[in-house]
């Protein structure tokens, strides 16, 4: 008996969570400025940039694609999570940011690319 008065309800909770999980991360609009730097052993990347409206959140950096141990630049994306198509927001660039701290690049690494919707800029690896 307790097992069917569970199911309706784990069925409603994922229903309600399925909006806010739904649609994944896009590019952002723009970035406009990033630093890359060890710092502690570790790299600590940095971005900043824009989206084109309201209502964008959970900003990160990911790594666009595993780098062969030979290439001298690592690549990130820079992706937001969009607000719903039927969410009202405010139709303006709006600031946004995020920082990401991984371990140490590869020995070849010495800058970083990370890539948005309109641009990409390339940073170096600094100490």
């Amino acid at each position: 008996m307790h097992r069917r008065s569970a199911f309706p309800i784990l069925v409603a909770a994922l229903l309600l969570a399925a909006p806010a999980t739904a649609g994944g991360a896009k590019l952002v609009y723009r970035i406009d400025s990033a630093t890359a730097k060890i710092e502690k052993h570790r790299l600590v990347i940095s971005a900043r940039g824009a989206v084109k409206s309201g209502g964008w959140n959970n900003p990160r950096l990911r790594l666009a694609e595993i780098s062969l141990p030979e290439t001298t630049t690592l690549q990130l994306i820079f992706v937001a999570v969009p607000p719903p198509r039927s969410e009202a927001v405010v139709q303006a660039l709006l600031p946004v940011s995020a920082s990401k701290v991984s371990h140490l690049p590869h020995y070849g690494a010495k800058q970083i690319r990370i890539v948005a919707e309109t641009n990409s800029i390339v940073v170096p690896i600094t100490r």
